[in-house]
């Protein structure tokens, strides 16, 4: 008999906990974990293998009982399976596996673009490369657990594209395999990627790559973190990366002027975007070494040369003085101002008004139409007007040192919802629309 949770369900954290224990309490009480995947979910085909992953996911306990030897070919089976190597000759390895492999391999390629000292499209692949590997990732966690990750439609049936299921989107991936408070800043880290990536996408920025090194690292130690947490220290990233030479910092002192000049060069939209998330989010998320990690390279000689075990020394955040920290803050190379006042941050330029309407709208949308929606809905006055501030500032805000008109995001919203409407859209723009 089915109880009322199933994990493939929702739910909240509390009642999977809840269940959980419950089922745990009576397989030590002797009940038998197919007789309690029978009883709870009503599935005779699991053979306790849906059991343990359940109790491992929500209470961290391993249910699995082997000898010395057995959990030894279970390592070294689990150490092939995570580079994506079947380790028997009975076939392919199960789908939580390739999920596996192709989540370490893309983070993998990710960091070795990232360290590519004459890689020109540097944070962009990495941003690419590493959504994909938390994709595989996300999706190798809930196929373990037995949690339905695919898009449904309004009957219950698996969307299909080509004819493949379609997975759900990042966001939703994250919400059912780390949700909960206590991954509050690392999925703040993942959104800020997801959002940057539209931001920059079709474009080349090198020079943006100052400017989310803390947040890159933060993100790679979150993936390396949460890799092994679920799935053991074989299946670690560490041992194959090395610590990447440096040539920053060792050189002349104008090489510190040379990077705050390039970093100069960002387009006004993607710096304010960066100042604008970065206001948005919230101080213990900001502060949270899982949201961004500075990294602070500082050349230490050994008291003597042959007992050096390392190059470099790192230093957990909950292990820098206050003097340290003070002194690194110094130092810092790229500072980050948490709330820096600016004045038109808030608003949009006509062209990337236009942008974002053509992305939401199903219809053709131009400058042209803009400029006939603001003067339909008289959000401002034309130009060379006596009193250019007499604007609707729901909508628009004249800039007086820029000299120009400054459009919000509910300006967005309302030509997006007005225009859906064909009707609504002829009345504005002048004209029928044309579907993209």
């Amino acid at each position: 008999m089915a109880t009322e949770q199933d994990p493939d369900t929702e739910g909240n954290d509390e009642e999977h906990r809840r269940l959980a224990e419950e089922m745990h309490a009576r397989w030590q009480a002797g009940e038998s974990k197919s007789h309690l995947e029978i009883a709870y979910w009503d599935d005779g085909t699991s053979h306790g293998k849906r059991f343990t992953a359940y109790v491992r996911r929500w209470l961290g306990i391993e249910t699995e009982r082997r000898s010395e030897q057995t959990e030894r070919i279970h390592q070294l089976e689990a150490l092939l399976r995570a580079h994506g190597v079947s380790p028997t000759d009975a076939g392919d390895l199960a789908e939580e596996h390739r999920l596996l492999a192709k989540a370490r391999e893309s983070a993998l390629a990710a960091v070795r673009v990232y360290n590519d000292p004459v890689a020109g499209f540097r944070t962009e692949t990495f941003i690419i490369l590493m959504v994909i590997g938390w994709n595989a990732l996300f999706q190798a966690i809930l196929e373990r657990g037995g949690v339905d990750y695919y898009q449904r439609d309004a009957e219950g049936g698996q969307v299909l594209v080509d004819g493949r299921p379609k997975v759900r989107d990042t966001r939703e991936l994250a919400g059912l395999a780390i949700g909960g408070a206590e991954k509050k800043a690392l999925r703040a880290n993942l959104d800020f990627f997801l959002r940057l990536r539209h931001q920059i996408a079709h474009r080349y920025l090198p020079v943006l790559d100052p400017h989310i090194a803390s947040e890159a690292q933060a993100m790679l130690l979150n993936f390396e973190n949460l890799l092994v947490g679920q799935f053991g220290e074989d299946a670690a990233l560490a041992d194959r990366l090395a610590v990447p030479l440096q040539l920053s910092g060792f050189r002349d002192a104008g090489g510190l002027h040379s990077l705050r000049k390039a970093q100069a060069q960002l387009p006004t939209d993607v710096l304010a975007f960066l100042r604008r998330h970065r206001r948005e989010v919230d101080d213990d998320v900001l502060r949270s070494s899982e949201y961004a990690l500075p990294i602070f390279f500082v050349p230490v000689a050994a008291n003597r040369e042959r007992s050096a075990e390392a190059v470099v020394r790192f230093i957990r955040p909950g292990e820098v003085t206050h003097e340290m920290e003070v002194e690194l803050q110094r130092l810092a190379v790229v500072a980050k101002s948490k709330r820096v006042p600016v004045a038109s941050d808030d608003l949009l330029r006509p062209s990337e008004v236009v942008n974002l309407v053509k992305e939401r709208l199903p219809f053709r949308f131009t400058s042209d139409g803009h400029q006939r929606a603001w003067k339909f809905y008289k959000v401002r006055p034309p130009t060379g007007a006596a009193e250019p501030e007499a604007t609707d500032d729901r909508y628009c805000r004249w800039d007086r040192l820029l000299r120009g008109y400054g459009y919000t995001r509910s300006w967005v919203d309302k030509l997006v919802e007005d225009l859906s409407n064909q009707d609504t859209y002829k009345q504005v723009i002048g004209f029928q629309p044309e579907t993209r």
